[in-house]
């Protein structure tokens, strides 16, 4: 991660240096370290950033229904696993940071583009409950019988994504308000529990391509963010279930 900023910064420095018509304003930390390309004399203002903003939020589905295998699977461990895709809201925690966003402005409006990374847990309300690889699908299981020695700790649900966000925003002096969408990719997914530690690659059980909608509200460099997803979280045989996240917005 390290070298992916370092890169980007040198990208950033090299630009402006053949940019000979345009100041380079390198404002401090407080300002979450936002690099700004602008050209003097216009009232179209362009800029380059990266590492912002970033996102702290809670994950949970909705839409849920079970298909197929799932289907059969639910009837079969119901008493023991229940409805396996209900979610602990306030333990399925989801990060995203902003690694490059350039963007343009035009008097109080702003469209701008970029790359983000994220990771998303859905942690399990029913903790002795896990997906286990079963052939070519994935199926709810007792987690005892993967490890008779787990102790119920935790068990979730963990993907994460790069995505390419798309936003169109209003700003008012500090205040901005923003809707947007974004295309994202799944690079890693897997299950785990804890104690003993258990996990298992699960890429297939997820839809390769996820698509989002957005919107939030910020003062300065604090806000507030919502995201829903448009195509399901899981392969489309198995569930319908999408993702809903909130929470707070730092950078904007």
């Amino acid at each position: 991660m390290k070298k992916i900023i370092l890169t980007l910064a040198a990208l950033v420095l090299a630009t402006a240096a053949f940019a000979q018509d345009r100041e380079i304003d390198l404002e401090s930390w407080d300002d979450f370290n936002k690099v700004e390309l602008s050209k003097a004399g216009t009232r179209l203002e362009s800029n380059l950033s990266f590492a912002f903003p970033m996102y702290f939020g809670w994950s949970t589905l909705t839409n849920i229904n079970y298909k197929g295998e799932w289907q059969a699977a639910r009837m079969l461990t119901n008493g023991l696993a229940g409805d396996f895709l209900d979610m602990n809201l306030g333990r399925s925690f989801t990060y995203g940071l902003t690694l490059l966003d350039v963007n343009l402005r035009y008097g109080a409006l702003g469209i701008s583009m970029g790359l983000r990374w994220s990771f998303m847990d859905f942690v399990f309300e029913n903790s002795y409950v896990t997906i286990r690889p079963e052939g070519n699908s994935y199926i709810p299981v007792a987690a005892s019988l993967i490890d008779p020695n787990y102790n119920g700790k935790k068990s979730k649900l963990h993907a994460n994504y790069f995505g390419i966000p798309a936003r169109l925003s209003l700003n008012f002096g500090k205040a901005t308000i923003y809707g947007g969408a974004s295309a994202e990719y799944l690079v890693n997914g897997f299950a785990k529990f804890k104690q003993p530690k258990n996990k298992m690659q699960m890429n297939n059980l997820f839809n390769r391509f996820r698509v989002t909608v957005e919107g939030g509200f910020s003062y300065g460099n604090l806000g507030v963010f919502v995201m829903y997803g448009l195509t399901p979280l899981f392969r489309q045989e198995l569930s319908d279930a999408r993702t809903l996240t909130f929470g707070i917005l730092l950078g904007l």
